[in-house]
């Protein structure tokens, strides 16, 4: 298995993995997961594992296409675009520079300037703002530079990005 449809999908359509929903999430965790194992599995249980993560990266892969087919712009799945995709290695390097980007303290506008480029201004948890960088304490509405953050669920900490 040397092309990860899921991974190609999301370094083409430039998508963070804690800015999709939360059961995506899992689930690639679940990948990456398994993935790891095939280091360590005999060969004679490898072409099982290969066949559960391929059945995997379709599901993750159908997901995707489901979710974000009419918010992405760069939407082709891989399939398509196997002329020039990215190898696992080639992932992996974007993976490494996403998380120098983030160590590299952005302001708070500026995360939220990403959000909003990408399409990303509903529904999104109070953690996945955190892990990309945001600083700012958030309440009901919170305004942060030329945007108001709101709280749109009682009961979890999801936010609703506005421009002010």
């Amino acid at each position: 298995m040397k092309k990860i449809e899921h991974h190609i999908f999301l370094y083409k359509n430039n998508l963070i993995i804690k800015s999709l929903l939360q059961p995506i999430q899992e689930k690639i965790a679940i990948f990456d997961r398994m993935y790891k194992l095939l280091e360590t599995v005999s060969d004679c249980e490898k072409d099982e594992l290969l066949e559960q993560l391929e059945a995997l990266d379709l599901e993750i892969m159908e997901d995707l296409d489901e979710e974000y087919a009419d918010t992405l712009s760069n939407n082709e799945l891989v399939d398509e675009a196997n002329e020039e995709s990215p190898t696992t290695e080639k992932v992996e390097e974007v993976n490494i520079k996403i998380k120098s980007k983030k160590s590299k303290k952005l302001s708070d506008e500026s995360i939220l300037d990403e959000l909003v480029q990408k399409g990303l201004t509903d529904t999104i948890g109070r953690t996945t703002l955190r892990d990309l960088g945001l600083q700012a304490p958030l309440g009901w509405d919170t305004v942060i530079g030329k945007y108001r953050v709101i709280r749109i669920s009682t009961f979890k900490y999801r936010y609703r990005i506005e421009l002010k």
